[in-house]
């Protein structure tokens, strides 16, 4: 659920966001994600790859 406001709240499904699948390179998690400029959630690393 995102939270635009204290009166108004929108209920967004993570299967609607069509998020991709990363590898972070430095420490090979996997995790999803959106956007253009992609960092690992473990390590912060911008050294990913779509997979």
């Amino acid at each position: 659920m995102c939270l635009v406001d204290s009166s108004t709240s929108v209920d967004i499904d993570s299967e609607d966001l069509n998020a991709s699948q990363y590898k972070c390179l430095d420490c090979n998690s996997r995790f999803k994600a959106l956007g253009k400029k992609v960092s690992c959630t473990s390590c912060g690393s911008s050294n990913v790859r779509k997979i």
